[in-house]
């Protein structure tokens, strides 16, 4: 195995629309492996808007989640590391900003959670 990797770092613009801005994630993450990036990493909060208002609305559980399943799918087609940047997740009544990292085979090797302040959790549990 080569100690030597070709990072990508995406920038993208989003909107409010899980699907579009899944889309774009592969059209970029396609041009980054295109030039030969064997590690690629997504922004924070890549599928949605930012801000803790759209979370819950938002929110995926992991590992059964659409964008869960779109990066699996993604780093597997393309052989590569795949840093997912961070989504929302929901587990329970609990919200997440959550980074997961994908293998070459697709399968989820690690999660960060950053935990949300508990005002917003007590909204959300309303």
């Amino acid at each position: 195995m080569s100690s030597k990797f070709t990072l990508a770092l995406i920038q993208m613009k989003v909107s409010s629309n899980k699907v579009e801005n899944l889309r774009k994630a592969k059209l970029l993450i396609g041009k980054a492996v295109s030039k030969k990036a064997n590690v690629v990493a997504l922004p924070e909060c890549f599928n949605c808007p930012y801000g803790t208002q759209y979370f819950a609305q938002y929110a995926e559980n992991i590992p059964e989640g659409e964008t869960v399943h779109f990066l699996s799918e993604v780093a597997k087609k393309h052989a590569i590391y795949l840093i997912g940047g961070s989504i929302p997740e929901i587990d329970g009544t609990k919200l997440y900003n959550t980074c997961t990292v994908y293998g070459p085979d697709g399968s989820l090797l690690t999660k960060f959670r950053k935990f949300l302040d508990s005002f917003f959790l007590y909204e959300h549990s309303r």
